[in-house]
C-alpha cells in the first residue's frame, strides 16, 4: 500500500546576493512562490518561504490535483515528494516507489543511442538488463522511431526525443505518479495516441498527483483537489469542490483588479461606483456559456437561405469551459447549413468587452457554397486578449446579394484570467494585450 504524508512541512530557500540586485530581479532569478522575507542584521538576506507548515495524508486511489496561482508552491510540494528538496522543518514520509514526470526527456544523453538510452535509463530505477530488453518491442512500436532508435539522440528533433521520453516513462510499472503541466508528448498526433496510453498508466498507479493551471485537466484526471495560497493549504476535498473554490477566487481578483483600474481612471467615483461595477462583472462571469446548439429539426438563428447549426469555445483543444487564461489558444468554432445554392457565403464573428467592440473577424477568402453543412474556426493567438469578461457574437453573411442571414449577438460567453503572471504589474487598461515580438539591442 502506497501513501504520502507530510507533517508540519516547510521549505525555505535563501536568495544570496540580494543586497547587490533588486528583490524584484531576485525573485526573477528563484521563483519558487511563497511568501518574501527579509532576515539579519540590515535585512540583507532574503528568504523565500515557498511552503509553510503543510501537513495531509493520501492513500491508494487517490488522484490528487495541485491548484493555485502561479508560485504558490505546486512545483515545490512536488518536488519534496519526488526528495529533489528537503524540508526545513516537519517530516515527508513516501511509503512506495516514486515515478516523477516532471519532464518528458528524463536524463536522456543526447551522445547515446535511441537503445542505450532504454537501457541506462531503465537500470537507473534498478531494473534489470532482462527487465528493460523485455519492454524494448513495446517502447519500439509506440514512440515509431524506428532506424533512428540506432542513432545518437542529439539527431533527434525535439518532437522524436519527447516521444522516446514518453514511451520509454510509461512503459515502466508506475509508483507514486508526480506530473507536472510541463509534461508533453510531443505532436499533435502523438499527444492524441498517448492520452489512452497515459489513462492506463496513471489507472495502474496507487496515487497520482497532478500539479497544473487547467481546470478541464484537473477535473477529468482527478477525484481530490489542494488548494495552495502563498505556500499554505487553503482546502484539500474533492475535486470539483475545491477546483469551484479556487475559480471563485480567481474571479474575485479579476473584479478587484478591474476595480481597482476603474477607480484609477475616473470610471468609478466612489466605493459604491467600484462596488457596482464589481457586481455587475460578477453577473457577466456567472452567465458564461461555452457553446450553444440547435437540432436538425429546431427553430434556429437564420432564413430561407442558411441557419446556425452551432457556435462554441475551443481553449487548448478541450471544450466546455467559459474560464480562459489569457495564455491559452483560444478557437471560436461555428457550423451553419447552408439551404440554397448561389450565394458567396460570410462567416464572421465579432468579440467585445462586455459592451465595447473589439474587433470583427472573417475568412480572408470566401466563395460560393453548395447547400451542406460547413464549419468555420477562428483562432485567437495565446497571450492576445486582456482580463476580462468577452462575449462573441456570430453572424453569417452574404454578398451579391449582400444579406444578413444570422446575428447572434451573445453567442458566447466567457472569461478571461491570467494564472501563470509573472512580475509584479499594475492592472492594464484596455481589451487587448498582445504579446508581440521585441528586440532590444545595444548601440
Amino acid at each position: 500500500m502506497a501513501t504520502v504524508v507530510f507533517e508540519n512541512v516547510s521549505a525555505h530557500f535563501p536568495i544570496y546576493g540580494a543586497q547587490q540586485r533588486s528583490l524584484r530581479k531576485a525573485l526573477f532569478q528563484r521563483a519558487t512562490g511563497g511568501a518574501i522575507e527579509r532576515e539579519g542584521k540590515n535585512n540583507d538576506r532574503v528568504t523565500v518561504k515557498a511552503l509553510n507548515d503543510i501537513s495531509f495524508t493520501l492513500r491508494d486511489g487517490d488522484r490528487v490535483g495541485l491548484v493555485g496561482h502561479n508560485g504558490a508552491g505546486k512545483s515545490t510540494l512536488l518536488k519534496l515528494m519526488a526528495g529533489i528538496y528537503h524540508p526545513v522543518s516537519g517530516t515527508v514520509r513516501v511509503e512506495g516507489r516514486v515515478t516523477p514526470l516532471f519532464d518528458a526527456m528524463p536524463g536522456l544523453d543526447g551522445e547515446d543511442t535511441g537503445y542505450e538510452n532504454i537501457i541506462t535509463s531503465g537500470m537507473l530505477i534498478g531494473m534489470t538488463r532482462r527487465q528493460i530488453e523485455a519492454k524494448i518491442p513495446e517502447i519500439e512500436e509506440f514512440c515509431e522511431l524506428g532506424e533512428y532508435l540506432s542513432l545518437p539522440v542529439r539527431t533527434y528533433s525535439t518532437g522524436m526525443t519527447m516521444r522516446l521520453g514518453f514511451a520509454l516513462v510509461t512503459s515502466l510499472d508506475p509508483g507514486v505518479i508526480l506530473m507536472d503541466e510541463g509534461f508533453g508528448t510531443g505532436d499533435l498526433r502523438f499527444t492524441e495516441r498517448a492520452e489512452a496510453r497515459m489513462k492506463d498508466f496513471i489507472g495502474r498507479s496507487p496515487i497520482m498527483v497532478l500539479a497544473s493551471h487547467s481546470d478541464k485537466i484537473i477535473r477529468s484526471m482527478c477525484n481530490k483537489a489542494i488548494l495552495i495560497e502563498a505556500g499554505r493549504i487553503v482546502a484539500f476535498g474533492p475535486v470539483d469542490e475545491i477546483c469551484d473554490q479556487y475559480y471563485a477566487s480567481v474571479h474575485a481578483a479579476a473584479v478587484s483588479a478591474e476595480r481597482a483600474r476603474h477607480l484609477k481612471h475616473g470610471k468609478a467615483e466612489t466605493h459604491d461606483g467600484a462596488l457596482e461595477l464589481a457586481e455587475e462583472a460578477a453577473a457577466e462571469r456567472v452567465a458564461g456559456r461555452s457553446s450553444m446548439t440547435f437540432a436538425p429539426d429546431a427553430i434556429a438563428p437564420g432564413d430561407d437561405v442558411a441557419r446556425l447549426c452551432s457556435a462554441r469555445l475551443v481553449v487548448d483543444q478541450f471544450n466546455d469551459t467559459d474560464t480562459v487564461d489569457r495564455n491559452e489558444l483560444i478557437n471560436i468554432e461555428m457550423k451553419f447549413e447552408v439551404l440554397k445554392p448561389g450565394y458567396v457565403m460570410v462567416p464572421n464573428f465579432h468579440v467585445f468587452l462586455q459592451d465595447q467592440y473589439v474587433f470583427v473577424s472573417s475568412p480572408p477568402q470566401t466563395s460560393e457554397l453548395a447547400p451542406g453543412v460547413y464549419s468555420c474556426t477562428m483562432s485567437i493567438p495565446r497571450g492576445f486578449l486582456n482580463l476580462g469578461s468577452f462575449v462573441v457574437g456570430v453572424a453569417l453573411t452574404s454578398v451579391n446579394p449582400q444579406k444578413v442571414h444570422f446575428y447572434v449577438q451573445d453567442a458566447l460567453r466567457f472569461f478571461v484570467s491570467e494564472l501563470r503572471a509573472t512580475g509584479l504589474f499594475d492592472a492594464i487598461p484596455g481589451p487587448v494585450r498582445p504579446s508581440l515580438e521585441w528586440n532590444v539591442t545595444r548601440v
